[in-house]
């Protein structure tokens, strides 16, 4: 679903190191998202979703409110709501789940906040650590 919308909106995408540990970085000013080079294709895959979801709401700069809303957007992107509610019953944690539906632990995490914010459900089980 993100792979779409990032055709829509067409940022350059760059790689090059960045501070502070970061995996990516999205300047509104520049169009541009920046990605750490080497990282895992599902490490890549995550971070270019959430990036493109700071572009498409028009973040600048670093606040948690917007990491979450970029958390929660890509999780809704890269999760669907079947695969995530049939896998559930059968993964216990949240890194289990997010082996089975290829995304990132901090992906399930994003996708159950998302879900216990917007649809007051219960999440199939308490978040990890």
């Amino acid at each position: 679903m993100f792979e779409e919308v990032l055709s829509r909106i067409r940022p350059q995408i760059i790689e090059t190191p960045l501070p502070n540990n970061l995996w990516g970085a999205y300047d509104l000013a520049t169009h541009t998202i920046a990605l750490r080079p080497r990282l895992a294709p599902i490490q890549r895959r995550s971070t270019l979703s959430h990036e493109t979801a700071h572009a498409v709401l028009g973040h600048t700069g670093y606040s948690p409110r917007q990491e979450r809303a970029a958390e929660e957007l890509s999780a809704s992107w890269l999760i669907q709501h079947d695969q995530f509610t049939q896998a559930s019953l059968i993964y216990g944690t949240a890194t289990a789940l997010a082996n089975e539906l290829d995304v990132l632990p901090r992906d399930i995490h994003a996708y159950m906040r998302l879900l216990k914010r917007t649809q007051k459900q219960e999440t199939p089980w308490p978040p990890e650590g």
